[in-house]
């Protein structure tokens, strides 16, 4: 009984993997075609659903429309809200089978604050609560939007996108330091040369710091302008710093993206993967059942043409 609880869970678990892993990955931890096929199908099921939800949620901020349908809305969101606690109470259930997440409860409660399911808590907890506190609209307006955001936790390049960012966290704390730094310093600047001549625009430094967030990003709404030659001097320096300063962090993200793309072509599957650990992992593929025999054998022949 133990080991079919154990095998069930174990199965479980691979149906509901995030989609952020990639393709490989997810093949190298299924280990079998059915299971495989069955994860695509919930997978494509919850994208669908997430989908409905967000024209939904579009369609039902014209009140006409609301009055008129309200039922339907209504209806659509509590089916997807069953779903994804149905989902959840899944993905709790058989996530000790990860080493990541052994323990029954430490392990589950690790794997409830990983972004996934974070959010997916954060999307039904409102709904439920709504009966318990009225004045619970706000925080489900909050999970609609994050509605989208767990979208996205179903997308392979939202996991490379946070790879990316955590790769380069370093470089990006030190970046966005420095233009936290130089928009305090022109915020106080600016208050001190304009609050004399203009004590209305710029009350206080938090105020010039508006107008040093649009100079600085060259955004420039032209709400706040500075009157004073001074002003305008420093005006001008700010918008030529910060198109240097501002565009440091976005080249960091790029050189970041290049060396993940870098990197992945380096991989097994890649174009400049090392031959022999290449064989290795399709004949690991071949022996766990996730291609047959002669899928091997079509691989095989075409990394040696490679060669």
């Amino acid at each position: 009984m133990s080991k079919q609880n154990d095998e069930l869970k174990r199965r479980v678990h691979e149906i509901f993997q995030p989609a952020a892993a990639s393709a490989g990955e997810a093949r190298a931890v299924a280990g079998r075609r059915r299971d495989v096929s069955t994860a695509t199908r919930v997978r494509f099921f919850l994208i669908a659903l997430i989908w409905l939800l967000v024209g939904v949620v579009i369609l039902a901020s014209y009140s006409d429309l609301y009055e008129r349908y309200h039922n339907l809305f209504n209806a659509v969101f509590a089916f997807a809200i069953v779903v994804f606690t149905i989902e959840l109470l899944l993905r709790l259930w058989s996530c000790t089978v990860d080493p990541r997440f052994r323990g029954p409860i430490k392990g589950r409660l690790k794997c409830l604050f990983t972004t996934s399911l974070l959010v997916n808590l954060l999307v039904i907890v409102p709904f439920y609560a709504k009966p318990l506190f009225p004045g619970a609209d706000i925080f489900i307006n909050a999970a609609i939007i994050l509605i989208i955001i767990k979208l996205l936790t179903y997308s392979s390049v939202f996991k490379f996108v946070i790879d990316v960012l955590k790769a380069k966290k370093n470089e990006l704390v030190t970046a966005l330091a420095i233009d936290g730094i130089l928009l305090i310093t022109f915020s106080s600047f600016m208050f001190i040369i304009e609050h004399g001549p203009d004590p209305r625009d710029f009350s206080s430094i938090p105020a010039a710091g508006w107008w040093a967030a649009q100079t600085l990003t060259t955004v420039g709404y032209g709400d706040l302008v500075p009157t004073t030659p001074l002003g305008q001097m420093l005006a001008v320096f700010a918008m030529f710093l910060g198109i240097a300063t501002f565009a440091i962090p976005i080249a960091i993200i790029g050189a970041g993206f290049t060396e993940a793309f870098e990197a992945r072509r380096s991989e097994p599957g890649g174009q400049t993967g090392d031959p022999c650990r290449l064989l290795c992992n399709l004949a690991d593929l071949k022996e766990q059942g996730v291609i047959t025999e002669e899928e091997f054998v079509a691989k095989k022949q075409e990394l040696l043409a490679r060669v």
